[in-house]
């Protein structure tokens, strides 16, 4: 499956893969010829690779999409008969992209859940800068407008005239 995949061993050094096999999610461990069950494997992802045809490439259709981005046990399914293929390229890239489904929904989510905290944390300032304005809180303290900047006081009185 992947006659010409070559193990690094350092300085421009590499080795025949004797063994591969697929690993856990998209990787799969190669073994050169003289390494044992006890030697560490080299571990590399794996990607779905192109077929080559005068065919045109047609976009993923619905019911393939809709089987991505399916519930965990629906998903299960589709990835077995995936590996029953022997393709392990297209197997990774089925799980590869369901997890990366799930990773967006949970950023997105968590957009959600800090816009929607930021959006309050905006009305609760409003709140507060009215509060004080209805205070009068700038005439109470206007003895310390002379450690705002001097750009902010030049604005001020700019303003003021």
């Amino acid at each position: 499956m992947y006659p010409d995949l070559k193990i690094p061993l350092g300085e421009g050094v590499y080795a025949e893969a004797y063994w591969v096999t697929p690993a856990h999610d998209s990787y799969i461990q190669a073994y050169g010829q003289e390494q044992g069950p006890l030697d560490t494997p080299y571990s590399l992802p794996i990607f779905a690779q192109p077929i080559y045809s005068s065919e045109p490439i047609e976009p993923i259709p619905a019911w393939f999409h809709q089987l991505l981005v399916s519930t965990p046990a629906v998903h299960a399914n589709f990835a077995k008969a995936a590996h029953r293929l022997n393709d392990w390229g297209v197997a990774a890239d089925i799980v590869r992209y369901h997890k990366l489904d799930d990773d967006l929904s949970y950023i997105n989510t968590e957009l959600e859940r800090l816009e929607a905290e930021a959006g309050a944390i905006r009305i609760a300032k409003t709140i507060c800068k009215g509060r004080l304005e209805l205070a009068r809180a700038p005439k109470q303290l206007a003895h310390m407008e002379c450690l705002a900047t001097p750009f902010v006081r030049q604005c001020n009185e700019q303003l003021a005239t």
